[in-house]
């Protein structure tokens, strides 16, 4: 499945930032969110997007916490509202070629995996709050910042 130049995938870090009323960053990570929307883009994620979530802001809580079963809501209304693509044996395959390639290791795996999935599906742009992270595969994607998206 193709997705095209309509697509953005979006970060672990904008969909916490989003969700987030504390964070600094959350007025406007939802702000680009909505207005994106409204601009007609549509947003990607993948089931690691899922997992880094979950793990995020369940961190830490007892079972019985509140704030587990708004984070458990929060994902069921990301993949109602935006694409969900799969890891599959194609993205597997294209890891390790970027693996092969560039010096990726360690923690910068997920990251890589992450433009992985993104390639396999045709999406070619990135919105998220640590483009460095992503600066060496920006030959492939283009890496979209909080402040370089503009409302």
């Amino acid at each position: 499945m193709t997705m095209g130049a309509e697509t953005v995938f979006i970060d672990t870090n904008i969909l916490v930032y989003a969700t987030d009323d504390e964070s600094p960053f959350n007025a406007k990570s939802l702000g680009i969110i909505k207005q994106l929307m409204t601009d007609g883009i549509n947003f990607a994620i993948s089931p690691q997007i899922v997992r880094e979530y979950l793990v995020v802001l369940t961190r830490g809580l007892p079972p019985d916490d509140p704030a587990r079963s708004a984070a458990l809501h929060n994902v069921r209304k990301f993949v109602e509202a935006f694409s969900l693509l799969d890891e599959n044996s194609e993205s597997v395959a294209r890891l390790q070629t970027i693996m092969e390639n560039f010096d990726v290791g360690g923690k910068q795996i997920h990251d890589a995996n992450i433009v992985a999935v993104m390639l396999v599906h045709g999406v070619k742009r990135l919105l998220t709050y640590n483009q460095d992270d992503f600066k060496k595969f920006d030959h492939w994607i283009e890496i979209l910042g909080l402040d370089e998206v503009s409302l």
